[in-house]
């Protein structure tokens, strides 16, 4: 049995710097978004530009070796956004309840299962990131509902729409959910295992309820900027209105004196 671990290091990755490092290890496939070495008789790792690492058939130090070299530092695998999962070989293709079960193991079969899991992780990442997001905008939200106003600076409330955009954008670019690699398209096999992981990953609804919650945050973004833009209005108009008051009351004060 192996053991597929993928893990995401929550930041972009500079694929040229990464190749220059991994000289010890077989370089097999690469295109501008991805590396995928063979490091053993059926041992791998993927690294994905968006900042996924995966690895099939490797050693515990082996893994911890290479995401500190990629990360730059001493990087806990156990604090990173991570997915596990058996691989058995058999007559049939199938994914469930973390086994994934395929006929062979190899280099085109380790690259769609790597893929899939490397998108997996990024996917995690980014929920963790957006419910923190949604956390913070719901407290201003039920400060609304219970006092009517809430506490939040112009500066906050930029932070927070460009905190949204920039997620909204990395996503965007870095997450083709719906594409698959070439080789998918010509082999039935990697076909299958393509679809049959995306559809247990769940990688498909995953994204789409991302987007939803980041346009639920950036709505309620705008409503917040709406009502801090109204209540600056009326403070100005008021301001207009006190300096006019101030201005007729001393033109009064003028003509009695």
């Amino acid at each position: 049995m192996s053991l597929a671990k993928a893990f995401h290091l929550e930041r972009r990755l500079q694929l040229n710097l990464i190749r220059n490092q991994f000289t010890n290890f077989k370089l097999i496939k690469r295109e501008r978004s991805f590396l995928l070495y063979e490091v053993t008789n059926n041992g791998y790792i993927y690294i994905k530009d968006y900042g996924s690492v995966v690895f099939i058939n490797c050693t515990d130090d082996l893994i911890e070796n290479t995401l500190n070299i990629i990360s730059n530092h001493k990087k806990n695998s156990t604090d990173l956004p991570s997915e596990t999962y058996k691989l058995t070989t058999g007559n049939e293709i199938d994914v469930d309840f973390g086994e994934i079960h395929i006929k062979e193991l190899n280099h085109d079969i380790a690259h769609i299962i790597m893929l899939n899991l490397a998108q997996s992780v990024a996917l995690m990442n980014y929920v963790n990131k957006t419910s923190d997001l949604h956390s913070k905008t719901l407290v201003y939200s039920k400060q609304l509902e219970k006092t009517g106003t809430f506490k939040l600076s112009k500066l906050q409330m930029r932070k927070f729409i460009g905190r949204t955009m920039n997620l909204k954008n990395n996503i965007a670019e870095d997450l083709f959910v719906f594409d698959s690699p070439d080789v998918a398209w010509n082999n039935k096999d990697l076909s299958v295992l393509d679809y049959k992981l995306k559809d247990e990953l769940d990688i498909v609804s995953r994204h789409q309820s991302i987007e939803n919650s980041l346009n639920a945050i950036k709505e309620n973004l705008d409503l917040f900027n709406d009502i801090m833009q109204h209540k600056y209005s009326s403070m100005l108009e008021w301001i207009i209105i006190i300096l006019i008051l101030f201005e007729v009351v001393q033109v009064i004060i003028e003509k009695l004196i």
